[in-house]
């Protein structure tokens, strides 16, 4: 049988391990709270009520878009446990767990893609309404909300991308390949 010591493993392979788990952790329960909204905002049933015939047809386009973010929210949480079970075995130094992580960064990748994408398509139909409904109650143009979502847009994306890129290269290192060894 094949002991690991501990001067063969490297700090950071701990560090990044736990932090994995706890972002991981973290992660969920903010998604499970987030599905918790999603029944409010069912609740208002904006196809079906009387208030319908109010409400304009831009925001009904960031219901059906928010809505479509509910699944997102569900691919969310199962993405986090499948990192945080990765995390686990990583820090186990398990082999597979160090293959788990690196998928795991690479759809991380493919995420901050499509995560983008929908923040961006709900930003930009929510702009339109509220530029509409500024119109039409006489108002102007309401310059600092504007470049602000697309700001955070951007910055999600780099938080996102920064990590998962950093991971693969840190994941892929000699050091890290040896000391997670472990069948």
């Amino acid at each position: 049988m094949q002991t690991v010591t501990t001067s063969l493993r490297p700090l950071s392979i701990p560090v990044i391990g736990w932090s994995t788990i706890m972002a991981s952790v973290i992660m969920i329960a903010v998604d499970a709270v987030s599905l918790l909204s999603y029944n409010t905002l069912d609740s208002f049933n904006l196809d079906q009520s009387m208030l319908s015939q109010y409400v304009p047809q831009g925001v009904k386009k960031v219901m059906d878009l928010y809505s479509y973010s509910r699944i997102w929210t569900w691919y969310g949480i199962l993405f986090f446990v499948f990192a945080l079970v990765a995390g686990v075995q990583f820090v186990r130094l398990r082999a597979w767990g160090r293959k788990a992580l690196e998928i795991v960064c690479w759809v991380g990748i493919f995420n901050a893609l499509a995560d983008t994408l929908l923040s961006f398509l709900i930003w930009k139909n929510m702009q339109d309404t509220l530029a509409m409904v500024m119109r039409g109650m006489g108002g102007s143009q309401y310059s600092f909300i504007n470049p602000l979502g697309f700001f955070t847009i951007i910055l999600g994306f780099f938080l996102w991308i920064i990590p998962s890129v950093g991971m693969v290269f840190y994941l892929r290192r000699p050091v890290i390949r040896q000391a997670v060894s472990l069948p």
